[in-house]
């Protein structure tokens, strides 16, 4: 059997429903004939991590995915992703009792969003543009090849049009009914979709898959017409995507928390109450904890300074402020004298990359890629620990991740460059319209849909820092914004102090900081 190790996701799921459906997946066809009681207690108890628990299961010559769901009905405590509670479509199902269940749900300042995406479908140009070409190459049909190729590059030609015409947008809201009128003869989709499959296993494709299998998940989701949903196109560094987007997280919360035995939310930086209960859709009775930055951080333990010389905001952005950028973060670089990481966060990839260029040749840096893991920067600081780490805020090196070697904090100086505001765009347009009328405040709506994000990301970042009380760092926050009478007052109240500096203060500061405990 071809190892499906190596891909992606959705064709992943398409190989395992067919093998499964075809009776031609052993590991599947062997649940049936194991006792799980007696099994998995001797695979929990002996293995100390997820690979190794999957990978001992596999030797077994049984699905981990379909054992562990088995179990589940015997289980009293079940650690498991969003995923399986919050997705609306899920390929995979769980049977989880959520009424006599508590839900702790943890990072739950991230819970909107993650709904958001978790129900999100998009459908990339790209996927658009590859199944045209293989239509033309597998469909011996001419009808339905013409009429497949019909609706592709009608779809095709839409597409490119908007991309145009939105050149300085990311995310634009459309029509349902605009996009609606290119699956008119979707039959034909279909057709084409399974002839392709045919073709491929009579020839011997071992993991056939097509990208046609985009457009049908793409056309079903948009055929249930959910409250809670709209269209967008969308654009990335990979391109543009028509996206069907959850712009109403609570249409999917709502009724799990709400029904749930018991919920407890869990953050280290949880938005406020109004943003969480209205975006979750939160009715039940509530009960709030808030334990602040200076409940658990001694104020000896940390200094914060703010260096208004350089701004990252979107209308000031050239190349001359991005070396201005990269000169301070080098200065700052040459001059800290402890054997410990720097860690720099940026508001978006695009004004990392811009930086970096600028930076003195002496910096060593590393910066975060798609490929980037925790795992290999940790290796990497083992051997040398004076780096500056180059993150984006919100990223995979900045939350839920620990910067250490046992009981040592790698991290001394926490450095925000920008403020780290969401890019304004339809989507955040529509979800700030909801919060607005939910809330009969748009001033409160407009902070908690795009001050508070950037507020959540900075104190996430900084908090990689402080995971013990004798953990001790220097907070930089760099930008001229941060003064704003609005960044300004959150920020005091959240660490009791801040000193304003310029270059030559912050240098100086940065040189004399101590992070070794008292």
């Amino acid at each position: 059997m071809v190892s499906t190790r190596k891909l992606p996701y959705e064709e992943f799921l398409e190989e395992c429903k067919f093998l499964r459906s075809s009776g031609e997946c052993p590991y599947y066809s062997n649940i049936r004939k194991i006792n799980i009681n007696y099994l998995m207690p001797n695979i929990v108890d002996g293995v100390g991590n997820v690979n190794e628990y999957v990978s001992t299961l596999c030797t077994h010559n049984v699905c981990p995915y379909e054992v562990s769901r088995m179990y589940m009905d015997r289980a009293r405590v079940g650690i498991m992703t969003y995923y399986y509670i919050f997705s609306i479509n899920k390929p995979e199902t769980m049977n989880i009792d959520v009424k006599n269940s508590v839900l702790v749900i943890d990072e739950a300042h991230n819970l909107p969003d993650t709904i958001s995406s978790l129900n999100s479908i998009d459908l990339p140009l790209t996927s658009v543009v590859a199944s045209i070409n293989e239509v033309r190459r597998l469909v011996d049909d001419e009808e339905l090849r013409n009429r497949t190729i019909k609706i592709l590059r009608g779809l095709q030609t839409y597409m490119v049009k908007l991309s145009k015409v939105l050149e300085e947008e990311t995310m634009v809201s459309l029509e349902l009914g605009d996009v609606l009128q290119f699956f008119e003869d979707f039959q034909a989709i279909t057709d084409a979709y399974y002839e392709i499959i045919k073709r491929k296993r009579s020839a011997g494709v071992p993991i056939p898959y097509t990208p046609l299998s985009r457009l049908l998940d793409f056309h079903r989701a948009i055929l249930n017409r959910v409250s809670g949903f709209s269209v967008f196109l969308a654009r990335d560094e990979q391109g543009v995507s028509l996206v069907y987007k959850c712009v109403d997280p609570s249409v999917v919360s709502g009724p799990v928390i709400n029904e749930a035995g018991g919920v407890v939310l869990m953050s280290g930086t949880l938005p406020p109450r109004d943003y969480v209960t209205s975006m979750l859709g939160i009715s039940r009775g509530i009960a709030e904890y808030r334990i602040g930055f200076r409940d658990y951080v001694r104020s000896e333990n940390y200094g914060v300074l703010i260096y208004d010389g350089v701004t990252t905001r979107y209308v000031e952005r050239d190349e001359e402020e991005y070396a201005k950028i990269a000169n301070i973060l080098s200065r700052v670089y040459q001059v800290y004298p402890l054997d410990k990481a720097i860690l720099s966060i940026f508001p978006s990839y695009a004004v990392l990359k811009s930086v970096r260029k600028y930076l003195s040749p002496s910096v060593k840096y590393i910066m975060e890629l798609g490929n980037t893991s925790i795992d290999d920067l940790i290796r990497d600081l083992r051997n040398d620990r004076k780096r500056l780490i180059m993150a984006v805020a919100g990223g995979k090196l900045v939350e839920g991740v620990e910067y250490r070697l046992g009981s040592e904090n790698l991290l001394g100086l926490i450095i925000i460059v920008g403020v780290p505001y969401p890019e304004p765009n339809d989507y955040l347009d529509d979800v700030m319209e909801i919060l607005a009328a939910r809330l009969n405040d748009r001033k409160l709506a407009w902070e908690l849909t795009y001050q508070w994000p950037a507020i959540v990301r900075i104190k996430q970042a900084v908090g990689r820092a402080f995971r013990s009380e004798s953990d001790r760092a220097l907070v930089v926050l760099m930008d001229r914004r941060f003064r704003e009478a609005r960044l300004a007052k959150v920020f005091e109240d959240y660490f009791g102090k801040y000193v304003i500096v310029n270059e030559d203060a912050l240098i100086n500061e940065v040189l004399n900081f101590n992070v070794t405990p008292h």
